[in-house]
């Protein structure tokens, strides 16, 4: 490079120098006299401008500037110009191609500069010019950043991999100076790389001689495994020597047998662990489940604030945590998450208390506390942390460490415990609006991945084209099966016309449910076929499952235990259909094994909640009550029986999987056809038996929890609007006198 000294606003300025960065990248060196920095901002201009070209301003040692410019000069010597903010050139000169300047002095460049420009020019080196070049993997580059690590730690502290987590992936661990602050990048650097590894580092506490214990993830294939580790601090850099990558334990599980203590870490790992393909999850569980940590609450004391946790999910979203507090000395002030880090995360800012009971197992009696759940919102999913640290902390500014029993990993489980997480009467606005309700949604979704059709039978011959798909969803209950089957068989318009999907959600009773089809094929040689799923999923999945194997025009949802009265009611329901395009739904006449009424058509009431429940027209009135027998409108129809267009429930994407289990769904789905601006009509002449509920009544974790309280609060949230506009226009007296009827069938069936 040759230099002419120029003279502009800022008069005499020092010569610039050029250098080799690697292969193709120079870089540019000028110290700034005293006098110019007035000027502000100061550009290296050139013939043709080349992208990239960055630049960095550091403080040199003497108290004086410097800038560095990093570009890839051309093929042939080019005229460069440093300019400064007015335009005046400070200097003109001639640069040289890459491969004719020489190698960066990194020792004599570091020794000119002050310590924070020492650390400034690394960052620099790491972060910005080694991305926009593209230089991870370019060895001459490597060797200057190797180069600058000794120049700065001749001698640095050790860094030692402590055991394998997978192929490749190591746990390591190392100690750092609290006074380098906040941890900005990590990189390993080898002989011919320099690479970012992941900013997923857990710092302890607790320190010995001012040093923290540090612990990261190396990846590492062999033919490139890294000599050095830096860290880029707030406050400065740390070098660590990494001497192999030979584990210090033999295998994860013997280092985790002996980590009880050391629960951020293991936190750490798992979280770790959940992002590895194949089989970390379950990897993950396997170590939480063969050595736990201990369980730990606060006991009840008459002197001191006391706290129990008995469920704490870590989730997609989040985490959700209750149990139970007590406090007669007015000293708890609340409780927290602890992070991997030690960092402490309040949960009292969106819970949710409500009167409680304790049991003591050492009087075997129940004591009244306070309970409470919670849902605290996170940017990372914690993975599956099967034990999450908590604590109880009080006023004083004293903590105490809750550490809950493992905690269900699978995403039905975690649904089951969410259900029971608050009693029933206490499952109001409040406990689901943001903190159920999240959890809920998290594990429905999670769930939905986990859930698809393992695989299908057909039963005879299907037929070419059929007019109608009827689709009956199974689960547990096959009580009503031959008979429901048996009137579909004597129907003749229906064995012509119509194709029978049955879908079995609980595939637990897969024989049992394939020896009873196969006889009753022969029995009645009516073609069917059988979905079966791999696991249960819900009444939605089911339904929606069996409607994309559907060829027909019009789609028949029809419950197990609903079974026809007598032949011609696919008919009376199909035709409608097909004949009125404004029609959009229809249901039949449903009555009791009794003969009394249970569906004359669905409409909504409000509860002194405000929420808005599905009720029946007429139920429980005789079957031959005058009103119910007129066929009319009405505000949506029971999924017991439920008559569509094919087309117009693809529309609509079918029915919601957002609900829980099974209830709502029908409701919803009539909704969502009538903002398609479609009707939906009850025909009486239709009518058919539902020995009503058998099926969802075999689910625990329907029955036990506020899985139905949850649905009727979601339905309301997703339809008040159109719900308070739609029920002004049927009749007050009709639905009050189904409402009366309702309960008093309710209060007959308690009785």
């Amino acid at each position: 490079m040759t230099s002419d000294r120029s003279k502009g606003a800022g008069g005499d300025s020092s010569f610039a120098q050029a250098f080799r960065l690697c292969s193709e990248v120079a870089v540019v060196a000028w110290d700034i006299p005293a006098q110019l920095p007035a000027l502000g901002k100061f550009t290296l201009a050139m013939q043709s401008q080349p992208v990239p070209l960055v630049s960095m301003t550091l403080p040199r040692a003497d108290g004086g500037l410097c800038v560095l410019w990093a570009t890839q000069p051309g093929s042939e010597a080019g005229d460069v110009q440093i300019a400064a903010a007015d335009g005046s050139t400070l200097q003109a000169f001639s640069l040289q191609p890459t491969a004719r300047l020489p190698l960066l002095d990194v020792e004599a460049l570091l020794g000119n500069l002050s310590p924070e420009g020492r650390v400034k020019f690394l960052n620099n080196l790491l972060t910005v010019w080694r991305s926009a070049f593209r230089l991870s993997r370019d060895e001459l580059f490597s060797s200057v950043v190797e180069d600058a690590v000794f120049t700065l730690v001749p001698t640095p502290r050790l860094a030692n991999s402590v055991c394998q987590i997978a192929a490749g992936r190591y746990l390591v661990e190392t100690d750092i100076s609290p006074e380098l602050g906040e941890i900005t990048g990590i990189y390993a650097i080898g002989a011919s790389t320099v690479v970012p590894l992941p900013s997923q580092i857990v710092i302890s506490n607790s320190s010995e001689r001012g040093w923290q214990s540090c612990h990261f993830i190396l990846d590492s294939p062999r033919p490139a495994r890294p000599r050095h580790i830096m860290f880029l601090g707030k406050r400065g850099i740390a070098v660590r020597y990494l001497p192999n990558c030979n584990p210090r334990y033999p295998g994860l599980q013997k280092w985790w047998a002996e980590q009880r203590g050391a629960s951020g870490l293991r936190a750490f790992v798992v979280r770790q662990l959940s992002s590895l393909p194949g089989g970390g999850p379950a990897v993950a569980v396997d170590l939480q489940l063969r050595a736990p940590l201990p369980a730990r609450q606060v006991a009840r004391s008459q002197m001191h604030a006391a706290a129990d946790i008995d469920i704490a999910l870590s989730l997609q979203g989040g985490l959700l945590a209750g149990g139970w507090t007590n406090d007669p000395t007015s000293t708890l002030a609340g409780i927290d998450y602890l992070r991997e880090d030690g960092t402490a995360l309040p949960l009292d800012g969106n819970w949710y208390q409500f009167p409680a009971w304790s049991r003591e197992a050492k009087i075997n009696a129940k004591t009244a506390v306070t309970g409470f759940i919670a849902w605290l919102p996170l940017d990372e999913p914690l993975g599956p942390l099967l034990q999450p640290r908590l604590q109880l902390r009080l006023t004083a500014g004293a903590v105490k460490p809750l550490v809950p029993k493992p905690q269900p990993f699978e995403p039905a489980a975690q649904r089951n415990r969410i259900l029971r997480a608050v009693p029933p009467p206490h499952a109001v606005d409040d406990a689901f609006r943001t903190i159920l309700a999240p959890a809920l949604q998290d594990v429905e979704r999670a769930l939905g991945k986990t859930i698809w059709v393992d695989h299908t039978k057909d039963y005879g011959q299907p037929p070419k084209a059929p007019l109608v798909s009827i689709v009956v969803p199974l689960y547990r209950v096959l009580d009503f099966l031959r008979f429901q089957l048996s009137g579909m068989a004597t129907d003749p318009w229906l064995a012509a016309n119509a194709e029978i999907i049955f879908v079995l959600d609980s595939p637990e009773i897969e024989d049992e449910t394939k020896h009873m089809l196969g006889g009753l094929h022969i029995l009645h040689g009516l073609p069917m076929k059988l979905v079966v799923m791999n696991r249960n999923g819900g009444y939605a999945r089911a339904c929606n499952a069996g409607a994309r194997f559907a060829r027909g025009t019009v789609l028949v949802m029809l419950n197990s235990d609903v079974v026809p009265r007598e032949p011609g009611w696919l008919q009376l329901l199909a035709r409608p259909l097909l004949e009125r395009r404004k029609l959009g739904a229809i249901g039949p006449k449903l009555i009791f094994e009794d003969g009394s009424l249970q569906h004359a058509g669905l409409y909504f009431g409000r509860d002194r909640r405000g929420i808005w429940l599905n009720h029946h027209f007429y139920k429980g009135m005789p079957g031959r009550y005058p009103p119910a027998q007129v066929a009319r409108n009405v505000p949506g129809v029971t999924g017991a029986c439920l008559v569509t267009r094919r087309e117009t429930y693809e529309r609509v994407d079918g029915f919601t999987e957002d609900y829980v289990i099974g209830d709502y769904e029908d409701s919803d789905l009539c909704l969502k056809i009538r903002r398609l601006g479609l009707e939906i009509a009850y025909e009486p002449a239709a009518c058919l038996y539902h020995f009503e509920r058998r099926s969802i009544s075999r689910s625990q974790d329907y029955m036990r929890g506020v899985a139905s309280q949850y649905n009727s609060w979601l339905h309301t949230q997703l339809w008040e609007d159109d719900i308070s506009a739609l029920m002004p226009a049927y009749s007050d007296g009709a639905i009050a006198k189904g409402v009366s009827m309702e309960i008093e069938a309710t209060e007959r069936d308690a009785a």
